[in-house]
């Protein structure tokens, strides 16, 4: 599970990456829209996904943690 997390938090950080470099391209003077709206999309896509998972594993390890308290 924090393996998976971890990829989509560097899919997150490479996804924005590409709307930025989307961005830039209206700058040097040939912009790329679908670019940012993917990148800006997928981003906040694996983003939020990875919140949830990461809850979600938080949750386990914490239930974990009160058994363990409740059994000594």
């Amino acid at each position: 599970m924090r393996f998976i997390v971890l990829v989509l938090c560097l899919a997150t950080l490479v996804l924005y990456g590409h709307a930025i470099a989307g961005l830039w391209a209206y700058f040097i003077g040939n912009g790329r829209p679908d670019m940012i709206v993917t990148g800006l999309v997928g981003g906040t896509a694996c983003a939020l996904t990875a919140i949830l998972l990461w809850k979600k594993h938080m949750k386990h390890i914490f239930a974990e943690d009160s058994q363990v308290k409740d059994n000594s």
